[in-house]
């Protein structure tokens, strides 16, 4: 009867102990860096810094082009530079990427689109977004950004309703 009852007991705790466990779904960096670029762009729309300033590492910052009298130029920001800014801007932002591409190598992401901006309800202008995302502690994180200023020759995609 013992070796009955140990046969038993064995069965069970293979049964129990010995199950493979349910799949997890895999992360995907690509759509959870996307993700994070995404909140950017609600957080402009909202004029909330502090979700902004999350979107980005410490260390994180965004240059965008900046021409003046026909002269190429840049404006750089960190996370909390590029906040105070967009807080302080009159409207409504609204920024759409459209057609993201994502190119994942191990912990780094980087995602670059074709954007259009309004402010309020009125087309601003359209660009190129570049983000380099790393994963963090806390999640992906963008760490560097670069974003051209095009106030012409947009795509339809860029004038779309936001």
């Amino acid at each position: 009867m013992k070796p009955l009852f140990l046969s038993v007991c064995l069965l069970l705790a293979v049964v129990a102990f010995g199950q493979t466990p349910k799949s997890e779904e895999k992360s995907d960096p690509a759509k959870e860096a996307i993700a994070v670029i995404n909140k950017l762009f609600a957080a402009m729309r909202a004029k909330d810094a502090e979700a902004m300033r999350a979107c980005f590492s410490a260390e994180g910052q965004l240059a965008a082009t900046q021409r003046r009298e026909g002269k190429p130029g840049v404006r750089v920001f960190n996370g909390e530079a590029f906040a105070k800014l967009i807080v302080e801007t009159k409207g409504v932002l609204k920024e759409r990427m459209y057609k993201p591409e994502a190119i994942v190598s191990g912990d780094l992401v980087l995602v670059r689109g074709r954007y259009g901006f309004y402010v309020d309800d009125r087309f601003s202008h359209c660009g190129t977004n570049s983000f380099h995302l790393m994963q963090m502690a806390d999640g992906w994180k963008i760490v560097n950004a670069a974003s051209t200023i095009e106030p012409e020759s947009c795509e339809p995609e860029a004038k779309e309703k936001q």
